[in-house]
């Protein structure tokens, strides 16, 4: 890695995010990845973006299914997070629980919640593909528990603060 690409990680990892499992099927396999970002598009039609690494097996599965769940991770899930970015793809279900979405797509038990996705379109960027999709459902299943986060190469926590809204005084 070259010393603007450390100085490019470094300067981007300043911003907080919060972390999920993205998860398709394919035939009978399914198969899912961490990421820190995902992105609303569009109110109307409700349309999300994600980033996949080329060089995936989930970027090849999505590609080739053309659906996906983002399964959106509460703090009690920091193993899930750990295994999904880097246990062998195929025991990665192992150690969650799940059920389907109509799609077939596993949403992960635990989760805050999920956004079940179709594919509308692809495009380049760079090592990655950028995958726009439409969201089909989508709910709350848990109020009880913050958010997983990340900052600077490590997961965080919500403080404890007021119930004042961000840009109020």
């Amino acid at each position: 890695m070259t010393e603007q690409n450390m100085l490019y990680r470094q300067v981007l990892g300043a911003f907080a995010t919060g972390v999920a499992v993205v998860t398709t099927k394919r035939q009978d396999c399914y198969f899912g990845l961490t990421i820190n970002s995902f992105t609303s598009v569009s109110l109307d039609p409700m349309l999300i973006q994600i980033n996949i690494a080329k060089n995936t097996t989930s970027h090849e599965y999505i590609s080739e299914t053309g659906f996906f769940v983002v399964n959106i991770l509460a703090e009690d899930q920091r193993l899930t997070s750990t295994i999904f970015s880097g246990a062998p793809p195929a025991e990665r279900f192992d150690h969650v629980k799940t059920w389907e979405t109509e799609s077939g797509c596993p949403v992960i038990d635990g989760s805050l919640a999920f956004i079940e996705v179709k594919v509308v379109e692809t495009f380049e960027g760079g090592d990655h593909t950028i995958f726009l999709g439409e969201v089909l459902q989508m709910q709350t299943l848990r109020e009880d528990a913050p958010p997983l986060l990340y900052y600077r190469g490590k997961y965080g926590c919500l403080a404890k603060s007021s119930d004042q809204p961000a840009g109020s005084a």
